[in-house]
C-alpha cells in the first residue's frame, strides 16, 4: 500500500536502493546459509553466526512485522 511512496522517500533520502519483501521465513536461504557458514566463507565476519534463527526468519526478530525494507547507500 505505501511501497511506492517509500521507495521514492527513500530515493529522495539519498539512498541508492529500496526493496521490500515480506517478513516470512526463508527456508531455501536457510539451508543456502547454513552449508556457507559451515564452510567458513563468513571469514572474519564472526557476528554472521549469531542469531541464525533471527536471520532466515525477520518475524522473529520483530513480531508482528508484515514487511521488511532494505536501504542500500554506498559509501565509497
Amino acid at each position: 500500500m505505501y511501497s511506492t511512496f517509500i521507495k521514492e522517500r527513500s530515493t529522495l533520502l539519498g539512498f541508492d536502493f529500496c526493496g521490500i519483501a515480506a517478513a516470512v521465513r526463508l527456508d531455501d536461504d536457510a539451508y543456502r546459509l547454513e552449508k556457507w557458514l559451515k564452510q567458513n566463507r563468513h571469514g572474519s565476519m564472526h557476528y554472521m553466526e549469531k542469531y541464525f534463527d533471527e536471520r532466515i526468519d525477520p518475524s522473529l526478530l520483530v513480531p508482528g512485522a508484515k514487511s521488511v525494507i532494505t536501504l542500500l547507500l554506498n559509501y565509497f
